[in-house]
């Protein structure tokens, strides 16, 4: 293999495009042109007379397709992941969207949960911040190159070293794909005079489907609704998974808005239906003026002994709320108006009731949930708690859903 040669074309192409690239992809290029001479000598132009001539000029081809200058019509999987027709993107775009969240709370307790000390790091898109997982995006990068790394020790295969120079184009990558992410889950419209939040699905409470996503069509808005709400929805079960999507076709599934394609999505691998965001809401109690405070039920989970169904159509366990409340006030205790925006206050005082913790205190409630006391430093938002326009909390978070027996 003619690697000074590989060399300078890496070079020479890395000073003139956006798309870097590397010896690692050009020698991949380049084993594949041999190849293909030796398996496929129809497809060899009659002026080629060597296998390393014909791999030369598969590797210039490639070059083309990197810099823009030619279609790509062959490895594309060997295309640097900032490239549009990179196959890596989809990939990499279904893995970061589930990083990707509106509250600071669900970017710390998935740092959490993928190890890294609840850090985190902000975006902006159209004024509605976003926030991820990790100190910066390099960061959040190394976690993944080092899962790649330790999944490739288990599977016994050797897993590539990353090469100097490469990380700029890595980083170029992951942001494109999450400006493509924000652009798509946080796009706004309206239908029927309702604001509503395109590509996102979300629970129907009663009818005949499960679900209802609102779709871009044309310059319309359009309603779709999909899912049985009679059926479990097992995606979390390989075997389940590749029958389902074997037997409706979801390879082929492309068009957002028909239900097909929405059902599939509900049943891909690295994804969640259970991933929703949820918004749960609890009476303003009292507010004292001259604090500031608003105190109150921020969440109920059970009324009387009964579970209580959110707007969602869920429930929550007494212990799953204490969890994520004891995360909460641990990492964040960050609050903001209507989940946007900068920071407008914060949780001073907090107190989760479960029949267990009320039952060592002495405390005696017909509820569950969490009780909170909120500083507003804002001089807006405190107005519009005074007017009543604010007269809830509301709080966010991801959750993994299950069935639930009453």
């Amino acid at each position: 293999m003619p690697k000074t040669a590989l060399k300078n074309k890496m070079e020479a192409h890395n000073k003139k495009s956006k798309h870097k690239v590397t010896m690692r992809m050009l020698e991949a290029v380049y084993d594949r042109g041999v190849g293909a001479y030796r398996t496929n000598p129809a497809s060899v132009r009659p002026n080629v007379k060597s296998p390393e001539q014909w791999a030369m000029a598969r590797v210039n081809s490639f070059l083309r397709i990197v810099s823009g200058s030619k279609a790509a019509n062959h490895d594309k999987d060997l295309l640097p992941s900032s490239h549009p027709s990179s196959s890596k993107k989809k990939m990499l775009k279904a893995q970061y969207a589930n990083d990707v969240f509106t509250t600071e709370m669900e970017a710390r307790s998935r740092s959490m949960d993928m190890g890294l000390g609840g850090t985190i790091h902000v975006h902006e898109y159209n004024g509605q911040a976003v926030y991820m997982p990790a100190i910066n995006h390099d960061e959040y990068l190394d976690y993944y190159e080092d899962l790649a790394e330790r999944n490739a020790e288990l599977a016994g295969e050797e897993y590539p070293e990353e090469e100097e120079g490469h990380s700029v184009d890595r980083l170029e990558a992951l942001r494109v794909i999450v400006q493509e992410i924000m652009k798509e889950e946080f796009a706004k419209a309206e239908y029927q005079g309702e604001k509503v939040t395109l590509n996102k699905p979300r629970r129907i409470q009663g009818g005949n489907k499960k679900f209802e996503v609102f779709v871009q069509d044309g310059d319309k808005v359009k309603r779709v609704t999909f899912g049985d709400p009679n059926m479990e929805i097992r995606r979390d079960d390989p075997k389940a998974r590749a029958n389902f999507r074997s037997r409706h076709s979801c390879d082929t599934k492309k068009d957002k808005t028909t239900a097909g394609y929405w059902s599939c999505r509900m049943w891909e691998g690295g994804t969640s239906v259970s991933e929703l965001t949820k918004s749960v809401e609890g009476q303003i109690l009292k507010a004292d003026e001259e604090q500031r405070m608003v105190y109150g039920w921020a969440s109920v989970v059970t009324e009387k002994g009964e579970a209580v169904v959110d707007r969602q159509g869920d429930v929550i366990e007494p212990d799953t709320l204490v969890r994520a409340v004891n995360k909460f006030m641990e990492h964040v205790r960050v609050g903001k108006e209507m989940h946007k925006g900068d920071q407008i206050g914060a949780v001073i005082h907090s107190m989760p009731v479960t029949k267990e913790i009320g039952e060592s205190l002495g405390i005696q409630s017909d509820r569950e949930g969490w009780i909170v006391a909120f500083k507003v430093y804002n001089d807006d938002v405190w107005a519009k708690v005074k007017s009543g326009e604010l007269a809830a909390f509301s709080i966010g978070g991801r959750a993994i859903k299950e069935d639930y027996d009453a």
